[in-house]
């Protein structure tokens, strides 16, 4: 059985009009989408991932490329602002000739599987959250001519058109049982993946994930695919991840990209200590919530390369904060930014304009604390209610 993945084009001239700066961004693989090729392909499939926007394609030369492949199963990931662009090539698949299913996941599957299938008729089976177990368990039936009924995590569309949605799937406990993302499968890479030059120091770079979930409740995020339980790659396979890249790709650069790096501070001193003592010589980036920017973390990850960190503070306004569920106030944020750059750690802050109860005074005060607390990198962005976070609960109003 042949197994095509696919990573749609986002339109960002579509969504930002003459704000697109999006050519100066950093373009990260799609890890989701590689450990599901890795994990499909150690139980003896043959996959092919192919990542629209890093090859360049147009829709309908995708559509060929993929037709030219001659799949027996093709799946997509999507993401809100990609979803339009996964349901054209499943419709340019069908209205090609293509007979073999369609399957899609994702974040914007998770948090709107019946009402997708029911715009989407192209698209035949639905993953929600975690989707290496399920897209397996799924080929598998589905190349056995077994009913789909009792897969969990799987949305369906029967023969008469109505859609059933599964039992959920439980979260993956043990991330270790999945293989490394497969970065063999992308053309080129690391060198089709551009890093922004404000947080990149050397190339070749890479991105990684070590974790997966997120413990806190801010109301403007979507929680559903990777849940609100942190689940660990252990020290010992993030540390082998980092050696098989260095090994086979001679990556210099780093971005971890889980919710909050600094969270398990076993961890952290493991993998710090290990990269100190094999004088791995990597510069690297992460994410962290202030509340875990102590000044043993900070100076521990300053001695292993890290140069730069990206904290959400979202807002200059008590009262908004509170509203978001962020619990941790302005002083505290003010603190921790202090305790960064006295160890030589640049911060990103990333801020959100127009959240719910803004006024002209508010977004005055998140601009006076954002130009008080000596944040290396200020990154704005307009509050956008994505289906599936609690925002979206109440949204017309």
């Amino acid at each position: 059985m042949k197994l095509v993945l696919i990573n749609p084009p986002t339109s960002f001239d579509h969504l930002y009009g003459n704000w697109n700066l999006s050519a100066l961004d950093t373009y990260c693989p799609p890890l989701g989408l590689l450990y599901i090729a890795g994990y499909v392909r150690e139980h003896g499939y043959e996959i092919h991932v192919v990542d629209v926007p890093a090859l360049g394609l147009s829709l309908q030369n995708t559509i060929d490329y993929v037709l030219s492949l001659k799949p027996d199963l093709v799946g997509l990931t999507a993401m809100t602002t990609n979803i339009l662009n996964a349901n054209a090539i499943a419709e340019g698949l069908k209205g090609n000739g293509f007979t073999a299913n369609v399957v899609i996941g994702g974040p914007h599957f998770t948090a709107t599987s019946v009402e997708t299938l029911q715009r989407f008729p192209s698209i035949d089976y639905g993953v929600l959250g975690e989707g290496e177990i399920t897209f397996l368990e799924l080929i598998q039936k589905i190349s056995n001519n077994i009913d789909v009924k009792d897969i969990q995590g799987l949305a369906w569309r029967q023969d008469d058109g109505s859609i059933t949605v599964n039992s959920p799937r439980p979260m993956i406990h043990d991330l270790n049982i999945l293989p490394f993302p497969a970065w063999d499968l992308l053309p080129n890479f690391p060198n089709a993946y551009p890093h922004n030059a404000l947080e990149t120091k050397r190339l070749p770079a890479a991105s990684i994930i070590t974790s997966r979930g997120c413990p806190h409740k801010c109301t403007f995020c979507d929680r559903a695919v990777y849940g609100s339980v942190v689940r660990h790659h252990s020290a010992e396979y993030t540390l082998e991840m980092i050696r098989h890249l260095k090994s086979n790709y001679g990556i210099k650069d780093l971005m971890i990209v889980d919710d909050n790096f600094l969270l398990d501070k076993k961890k952290l001193f493991y993998i710090c200590d290990k990269i100190i003592e094999e004088n791995m010589d990597l510069k690297w980036y992460c994410l962290s919530h202030v509340k875990f920017m102590t000044e043993d973390r900070l100076r521990k990850i300053k001695e292993a390369g890290c140069w730069i960190m990206e904290v959400g503070i979202e807002s200059g306004c008590e009262r908004i904060l509170r509203l978001l569920r962020r619990t941790t106030p302005k002083s505290q944020i003010a603190d921790a930014i202090k305790r960064a750059k006295k160890n030589g750690i640049k911060i990103k802050g990333n801020f959100i304009f127009g959240l719910p109860t803004e006024t002209k005074e508010s977004l005055e005060e998140t601009i006076q604390f954002a130009t008080s607390i000596d944040i290396s990198l200020f990154q704005q962005s307009f509050l956008t209610i994505w289906p599936g976070c609690e925002l979206s609960e109440n949204a017309d109003q």
